[in-house]
């Protein structure tokens, strides 16, 4: 399958996951307090890290190689299973063993739940990455859909008879599990791959840098909510999580739907021997254009936005939303960067990166939290804009681009975040009207009309990309 058309079959499928995503939020946002979801917030941070631990960069190595060997796919679930075993075992020695005043008895229910997605983690090498390698993205887009709504059902029907902070972990579990039958089920013709015990020592050598990455960036996340736990309360922390859920939308509408896409992208393009320059060029032309204007319309947008998505009683959210946008300014810059660094074979390099940024993301967050959220937000938005600044210079000496290419681009990033931010500023300002869902409406119209607009007028690269992608379709 080529590149175009798994970018289209992933993005196709983004309304119908993006809808099951706004259920969820829209409802759990009134179903659960602050404090549940900051008590959550912190459990899946552990999860998360549990299952880098488990995964040992394997799932990265069997993307980077150019065919599935039977054997070295073997040998990878092998791994994959014993280390999951071993993690998820740690992670119910926590539940058992650590006192209540580090695990709250309330936490213990989410905790399990959690448990039991690690160890069922190793199934998807057997059915998502020779999928993800094929590029049959059409399959796994649609599983998306289906796993992402039983999701959004069982965290409400959870919530709704009490389960607090398990809801949400309930939902996890129950994709995936759903997701694991529904690939079974489309695979079932296919040989699936027994488990090995050998070949372990080159893949754990080679992943450990992998998972390590991942590993601090989780360390670096569960340092800033224990900070604005312990020093503002796990209600301020739900605070937080909730607007950083609303800042993340765009994520979930666009960026998540290329991220599976772009690691065996770079790697085909480096294959395929196009310059390193034009690849991380054309890279931040494309981010840039999609992160600023839908950042700035998020910031502008904030309140009505907070007010539809949360409901009553999250009236500090709108403020850390326009804070964590913020954010957005850097983001171009260091959005999948990991995966091309891999594809370059600088993977030492951007783990010296990473943990730069994440020891100045977390000492400048820590500091903020002394002070208050809205603090914590900016310090996080500095330490982005730091790390974006690091790995310019850095792919400048690795790639050797043109900074004066590196300015146009960023010059016209400028002009289409003003042409999209602008319109919707002024309709927000004219829409006199106290019903939130009109003014975000309005606003939102009118910012996609000024967008559009500039994209044509401008022949921005969208605008070619839009073509093609109108051509193959039709």
């Amino acid at each position: 399958m080529s590149l175009r058309r798994a970018i289209r079959d992933r993005i196709l499928s983004r309304p119908a996951v993006l809808a099951a995503h706004a259920v969820t939020l829209l409802v759990l946002s009134r179903l659960l307090t602050p404090a549940e979801f900051g008590l959550f917030a912190l459990a899946a941070v552990a999860h998360q890290m549990a299952v880098s631990l488990a995964d040992l960069g394997i799932k990265t190595q069997l993307l980077n190689s150019p065919s599935l060997d039977p054997h070295r796919h073997g040998e990878a679930f092998g791994l994959a299973l014993a280390s999951a075993c071993l993690v998820g075992a740690g992670f119910l020695g926590i539940v058992l063993l650590l006192p209540d005043a580090l695990v709250p008895p309330s936490l213990n229910l989410t905790l399990w739940i959690f448990a039991a997605s690690v160890l069922l983690g190793p199934l998807e090498l057997l059915f998502n990455i020779p999928l993800m390698q094929s590029m049959r993205f059409g399959l796994i887009s649609v599983v998306n859909v289906f796993g992402a709504w039983i999701r959004c059902g069982v965290s409400i029907v959870a919530a709704l008879y009490g389960a607090g902070p398990a809801a949400l972990a309930a939902g996890l579990l129950a994709e995936q599990i759903v997701s694991f039958i529904m690939f079974a089920i489309a695979r079932r013709k296919e040989t699936v791959p027994a488990p090995r015990m050998t070949g372990w020592r080159s893949l754990i050598e080679d992943g450990a840098r992998l998972s390590g990455n991942q590993v601090i960036r989780h360390l670096s996340e569960l340092g800033i909510m224990g900070a604005i736990s312990g020093f503002l309360g796990v209600a301020t922390l739900g605070i937080y999580n909730r607007a950083d859920q609303v800042v993340k939308l765009f994520d979930k509408i666009f960026l998540n739907s290329m991220s599976p896409v772009i690691h065996p992208a770079f790697v085909q393009a480096i294959k395929n021997k196009h310059h390193p320059a034009t690849i991380y060029l054309k890279k931040v032309e494309l981010l840039t254009a999609l992160i600023w204007p839908a950042f700035a319309m998020i910031a502008i947008l904030a309140d009505p936005l907070c007010r539809v998505v949360l409901g009553p009683g999250w009236d500090a959210a709108p403020v850390i939303v326009q804070l964590l946008a913020l954010i957005g300014i850097a983001r171009p810059f260091t959005q999948m960067n990991q995966a091309l660094f891999i594809a370059l074979g600088e993977l030492r390099l951007s783990t010296r990166l990473d943990v730069q940024h994440h020891i100045t993301r977390v000492a400048l967050a820590s500091g903020g939290a002394l002070i208050s959220l809205e603090a914590v937000c900016v310090a996080l938005a500095i330490s982005y804009v730091i790390d974006a600044m690091r790995q310019t210079r850095a792919f400048a000496r690795s790639t050797g681009y043109e900074k004066r290419q590196l300015l146009s681009v960023v010059l016209n990033a400028m002009l289409l975040m003003c042409c999209t931010a602008g319109p919707a500023a002024m309709a927000l300002y004219f829409v006199a009207t106290g019903n939130a869902i009109v003014q975000l409406l309005v606003a939102a119209a009118a910012g996609a009309v000024g967008f559009i607009l500039c994209v044509c007028v401008m022949r921005n690269v969208l605008f070619d990309e839009a073509q093609k992608a109108l051509k193959r379709i039709l």
